[in-house]
C-alpha cells in the first residue's frame, strides 16, 4: 500500500490487486467493460482510489502524477488477486455463498469445470459462460451452517456441489449486475494464476499436453493410479483441490525426474 499526501490529507493507493477494496473491485471490474486506452484507464483508476477531483490534479506536479499513475500498472498486468471481496452474492430473494480466500475449500472437480467456464468466456465473450462461472462457484448455504459450522473442519458454508442444479443456478445469475460478475472472473484469475508458482511440476507437465481438457484428465487418471472407474475418478475430483494439486505435484516430479534418468542412462 501507497501513501499519499495530498493537500495535507493522507490518502493509500492500493499496489497490488489484494490490496483492492471491493469498491475499487468493482470500480475497475468496470473499466475493464469501457474501452479506454491505458492512460485512460488508470487516470479514471487514480481519481477513484484517491477520492480525487480533477481541480486537485492540476496542483499536483506533472512527474507525480505521472509517478502515481504508473503505481498502477498492476492492473494492466497478470492478475493476482486472491481474497475474495465477494463472498455472497444476492440475486432475487435468495443469497449465494462463494469461496473462501485463495478457494482452499474447494473441490478439484469445480475447479477443472470452472476453468472449461472460464475458457469458454474468454474465447466467446459470452455473458452466459461468466454466468455459468459464478454458478459454479457461488451456491446456496448449507443446511444448518450456523450450527454445523462449530463441529466440522472445513468451514465451506456452500452446499455441495451438484451438476443437475449448475444450469438454473446460472439462469439466476443473469440478473446479478455484471461488474460483480466480473470481479468474480478476475478473482478465478488470480487463484488460477498464483497455482504455477505454488505447483512447478503440474504446470510443466500439462504445458506438454495437446490442450487443456486433456492436460487435466492425464493427470487425475494419473492421481487415481491409472484407474479410470467412476468410483476412483469422482474421488480424486471431490478431493479438496489443494491436496489433488500437492499430490499431482509429486505424481508430475517423480515423473519428470524418471524421465530425466532414463535420458541420462541414454547419453552414457
Amino acid at each position: 500500500m501507497n501513501l499519499v499526501q495530498i493537500d495535507n490529507i493522507q490518502r493509500s493507493l492500493p499496489s497490488t490487486w489484494n490490496e483492492l477494496t471491493l469498491e475499487q473491485l468493482l470500480f475497475v471490474s468496470d473499466l475493464f467493460s469501457s474501452r479506454l486506452s491505458l492512460i485512460e484507464f488508470k487516470v479514471k483508476a487514480l481519481f477513484e482510489f484517491l477520492s480525487m477531483k480533477r481541480k486537485t490534479l492540476k496542483r499536483i506536479a506533472p512527474e507525480d502524477a505521472y509517478a502515481l499513475c504508473e503505481s498502477l500498472d498492476f492492473l494492466n498486468k497478470e492478475v493476482s488477486l486472491t481474497r475474495n471481496l465477494i463472498p455472497v452474492i444476492k440475486s432475487g430473494f435468495k443469497k449465494y455463498y462463494g469461496p473462501a480466500d485463495a478457494m482452499v475449500y474447494c473441490t478439484f472437480g469445480e475447479f477443472t469445470l470452472a476453468c472449461s467456464a472460464l475458457d469458454d468466456y474468454q474465447k466467446t465473450g459470452e455473458e452466459k459462460y461468466l454466468d455459468q462461472l459464478v454458478a459454479i462457484l457461488y451456491r446456496p448455504q448449507k443446511f444448518f451452517w450456523s450450527i454445523r459450522k462449530y463441529f466440522i473442519d472445513n468451514q465451506d458454508p456452500r452446499a455441495k456441489f451438484m451438476n443437475r442444479t449448475l444450469k438454473k443456478r446460472a439462469g439466476k445469475m443473469k440478473m446479478v449486475d455484471h461488474c460483480v460478475k466480473y470481479s468474480v472472473y478476475l478473482f478465478f484469475n488470480g487463484v488460477l494464476n498464483s497455482l504455477p508458482a505454488l505447483y512447478p511440476y503440474v504446470y510443466r507437465q500439462k504445458d506438454e499436453t495437446d490442450s487443456q481438457d486433456t492436460g487435466w484428465a492425464s493427470l487425475i487418471i494419473s492421481l487415481a493410479d491409472g484407474k479410470t472407474d467412476d468410483r476412483s475418478l469422482e474421488t480424486v475430483m471431490n478431493s479438496n483441490l489443494y491436496n489433488v494439486f500437492i499430490g499431482l505435484n509429486k505424481k508430475a516430479r517423480e515423473y519428470l525426474e524418471y524421465l530425466d534418468k532414463i535420458e541420462s542412462h541414454g547419453r552414457y
